[in-house]
């Protein structure tokens, strides 16, 4: 990166700009004085290291070289024109060369913005006005972001507004310390009186003074402030709104629903105005489950008012294609009983059994959707194939088809308790006993309350996905018994410190449970509730980081563990990691996991300096256990190639790269599994001849929180749903939430 302009001091320690008097006519010399401040009446030549290091040179050399010209401190016509010969600039550029022996602020601004316009091609320098809310140290927070001060000294003041020369987010010069005119956009006023003015902006609050003759007319308001010569003069309000659920959102539009796509601001403030008023994000808005005010001005939304809390009763999920992406080049559904189609203003129905086509239906439209909605309460819709043979199970609820620039989606939208009926008997088999499903059900009321408020998917309108990134959905049957534990628990979810717990489950334990170390989460306290336990009467946290100790505690299981008779329970497995087609597997699995989770793979060279590929590594030569967690669970694996190490952490990660090489994979019950995936990060690693591992493991799934095995084997024991809650997940309640949030 070029070297960033500073102005300095001549002279010891401080830096700062330097102000010159200038002597009268006939004098030959510049003088300094004690006071050092910016001057509209001269430039330093100081300001044109950092102000030219867009051409060519670096402001260091830049530095040098125009030093070596000794043209004094103070910009002249002579320092021009050699500024413009060195930039091929002289026969392009013109200015006032008559006997001044300065060149003064405006001059050398409009020289400057010449020089941009003929050789920035990049635009690398931006000239822009801003609003200075507050300095801490050499960072300036404005309005329009967060800039790093080269320039030592500066005057700044808080609340004014000034003009600057912007280079990679560092303020490199200043064309003017009154801005002619700037705004501050979409701030939201807290509180107006006839003297001064309280507004939220950039997630703080601030204070300004302010003669307004009506300032009741501008609190409880978005609005933009605006300077001039750098003061502020006057408040424009923003008084229209519209209402409606937030359904989707994007960089540049958001779609509400009743409106459909809207234009948006880039930064698209939010305001919470409901109890603590205060700013939040939009990924705080929870789509489809929250009424919405919009501040609109023209054709876009500027900010967005909440008004009151969330009422979370609906659910958006993604229905993912045979790929696993969330796209397709077609969808056809059919339906049970008689369709409402809406497509914008327009409804219409289709009766049983017509296949609704979504190329048909949307045609060529760039963007735009259909929603679907049986006219009956016991209406079902299913994705079918081209020949309208369902390939789903029955939908419940409504389903939008949305087409995209990339294809087709498919997103049902139902009620939380109606998704919930149609996970359960996804996740867990309805043989279980009741308690066992009770507890599986508010695991997954408690997720799925989590990611409504997450929206991962909030720019294709959706909440969660129905897969196992999520929770799988509507893979199985509904089954009266796993609707009934949905409805016998309805409402009821996990709480930890005040809020929803997101309640982790998976399928057999290894006859321990871990803390959430497996995926980094233990630094955070509001994790608290995963602990590290053995899966048996009376619990009890064993130590079993050490390689002996695991390896023997898989070897030799008690025979008390609740899941010591599942298949699942423990397994053996070989590897083969020496085959050219498993090695580039492997780096394969490496390169795109580096992508996902960064700081969960770290590529070393010989010289252990980090890298970002594995390109020159060589041959992968040796697979080691690097760290173990307490509950056995591997933390990092090291991979030793030729010329490099890799490690590797998370037991996604670890699970991924030693499933790469499995070559047989036998259970407890002598069975034999094909993997790709290993069925958990809690195994021995031993090697063999010929660069072949043994791996010894138990447990299926990445052991944290709730074995939904294990919580069988509680509920058949008599556990009850709350007992086997609380034996997985330390400090935790069970409350029953009321629909808002």
């Amino acid at each position: 990166m070029k070297n960033r302009m500073k102005l300095c001091l001549v002279g010891i320690g401080t830096i700062c700009l330097v102000c010159f008097f200038l002597f009268g006519p006939g004098q030959t010399g510049t003088k300094s004085v004690d006071k050092y401040e910016y001057s509209e009446k001269y430039v330093q030549i100081k300001e044109l290291y950092g102000l030219l290091d867009f051409y060519y040179y670096t402001s260091k050399e830049w530095e040098e070289k125009i030093k070596e010209q000794d043209f004094g401190e103070i910009l002249t016509p002579k320092a021009v024109a050699w500024v413009l010969e060195q930039t091929g600039s002289t026969e392009y550029i013109s200015y006032d060369e008559k006997e001044k022996r300065t060149i003064d602020r405006a001059g050398w601004n409009e020289i400057y913005m010449q020089l941009l316009d003929l050789l920035d091609e990049g635009a690398a320098i931006q000239k822009t006005d801003e609003v200075i809310l507050k300095q801490e140290g050499k960072t300036l927070f404005c309005g329009s972001g967060s800039y790093e001060l080269a320039l030592d000294e500066l005057p700044v003041e808080p609340m004014t507004a000034m003009g600057f020369y912007i280079k990679d987010n560092t303020i490199i010069g200043v064309h003017s310390l009154k801005s002619e005119s700037a705004v501050l956009s979409n701030v939201y006023v807290k509180h107006a009186d006839s003297g001064q003015l309280e507004f939220l902006a950039k997630g703080e609050q601030y204070a300004i003074a302010l003669a307004m003759e009506e300032p009741q007319k501008a609190e409880g308001l978005v609005c933009d402030l605006l300077w001039e010569d750098g003061t502020i003069a006057r408040v424009q309000a923003k008084a229209d709104t519209i209402q409606g659920d937030l359904i989707a959102v994007n960089e540049d539009s958001i779609e509400i629903e009743g409106y459909g796509k809207i234009g948006r601001s880039a930064e698209l403030p939010v305001y919470k105005t409901y109890g603590t008023v205060e700013e939040k994000a939009v990924s705080d808005i929870v789509i489809a489950n929250m009424s919405v005010e919009y501040v609109v001005a023209g054709e876009r939304v500027e900010a967005i008012l909440l008004a009151e809390p969330a009422q979370l009763s609906r659910i958006r999920v993604l229905l993912l294609a045979e790929d696993a992406g969330p796209y397709r080049e077609d969808i056809f559904i059919r339906s049970n009983g008689v369709v409402r189609m809406k497509k914008q203003d327009q409804e219409s129905e289709q009766p049983a059994g017509t296949m609704i086509k979504a190329s048909e239906c949307l045609g060529t439209e760039e963007s735009g959707f259909i929603c679907l909605t049986p006219a009956e309460e016991s209406g079902v819709l299913f994705l079918c194939d081209a020949e309208g043979n369902p390939v789903s199970k029955g939908y419940q609820g409504s389903m939008e088809l949305r087409r995209y620039p990339e294809g087709y989606t498919a997103v049902s939208e139902l009620a939380i308790e109606e998704y919930l009926c149609s996970v359960v008997p996804s996740e867990m088999p309805s043989r279980f006993e009741t308690e066992a499903l009770k507890a599986q059900a508010i695991c997954a009321r408690s997720y799925a309350y989590i990611q409504l408020e997450r929206g991962d998917y909030a720019a294709l309108g959706a909440h969660v996905d129905d897969s196992t990134n999520y929770q799988v959905y509507n893979k199985q049957d509904r089954d009266e018994k796993t609707t009934a534990a949905v409805w016998d628990t309805a409402g009821i979810v996990l709480s930890f410190g005040g809020e929803t717990a997101e309640a982790y489950y998976f399928s057999t334990s290894a006859g321990v449970t871990g803390n959430g170390d497996a995926w980094n989460l233990t630094a955070d306290p509001k994790y608290g509730y995963l602990h590290n336990g053995l899966v048996k009467e009376g619990g009890g946290e064993p130590d079993l980081s050490d390689e002996k100790t695991f390896a023997e505690f898989i070897a030799a299981p008690d025979a008390s563990l609740y899941e010591s008779a599942m298949p699942y329970f423990r397994w053996n497995a070989v590897g083969d990691y020496t085959s050219k087609e498993t090695q580039n597997k492997i780096r394969d699995i490496l390169t795109a996991r580096k992508e996902r989770t960064p700081q969960d793979i770290v590529f070393l060279n010989r010289n252990k300096k980090q890298t970002d590929n594995i390109k020159k590594f060589g041959k992968l030569q040796s697979i080691k256990v690097a760290k173990r967690s307490v509950s056995g669970v591997i933390l990092q694996l090291k991979l030793k190639y030729k010329k490099g190490t890799v490690l590797v952490g998370n037991e996604y990660n670890i699970r991924a790269l030693l499933g790469a090489g499995v070559t047989e994979l036998v259970l407890l019950d002598k069975s034999k599994k094909d993997s790709v995936l290993l069925p958990s990060a809690y195994t021995t690693l031993t090697p063999l001849e010929n660069g072949t591992y043994a791996m010894s493991g138990g447990g299926y799934g990445h052991g944290i929180g709730m074995s939904q095995n294990g919580a069988g084997a509680m509920a058949a024991e008599g556990k009850t749903c709350e007992d086997i809650l609380k034996f997985f997940f330390s400090g935790i309640e069970l409350t029953t939430v009321s629909g808002e949030n």
